[in-house]
């Protein structure tokens, strides 16, 4: 039995300037501390932390609407578990959407790295879920 938990919700911002008002307002106004950043120029996220949950912002996220959830993220505890919980979701008639891949990123600040393997597919909503396993 694979074990679910919630590991984040993600808020897609097009928007520069937005992002940076944003990502200051759920810091200084609700908060929450920066678990880790990362990106480039014309894409950029961080990881604020609830203490039992995370909002990740992301800054030129696919879409084009701004300022909503574009994503929920389950946390599996194994990265193999990504791919075993994926196929279980296409099984029950969900939409692979992304692969899942390994993906090793270097932290702002830190520069410390940040190792994590992560799948997408659309649930039979319309919702979009990421499988996710920090390694």
């Amino acid at each position: 039995m694979i074990r679910v938990r919630l590991h984040h919700v993600a808020m897609a911002v097009q928007d520069r300037a937005v992002y940076e008002r944003a990502t200051t307002f759920y810091k200084e106004v609700i908060g929450l501390s920066v678990l880790r950043s990362w990106g480039t120029p014309t894409r950029h996220i961080t990881m604020l932390s609830f203490g039992n949950g995370i909002l990740e912002m992301v800054f030129g996220a696919e879409g084009k609407d701004t300022g909503v959830f574009s994503h929920v993220a389950l946390s599996v505890e194994r990265p193999e578990d990504v791919d075993v919980f994926l196929e279980r979701c296409l099984a029950a008639g969900c939409e692979l959407t992304s692969p899942a891949e390994d993906m090793d990123v270097i932290e702002e600040g830190s520069g410390k790295p940040f190792r994590f393997r992560k799948g997408f597919c659309r649930g039979l909503a319309g919702e979009t879920l990421e499988i996710f396993c920090e390694r």
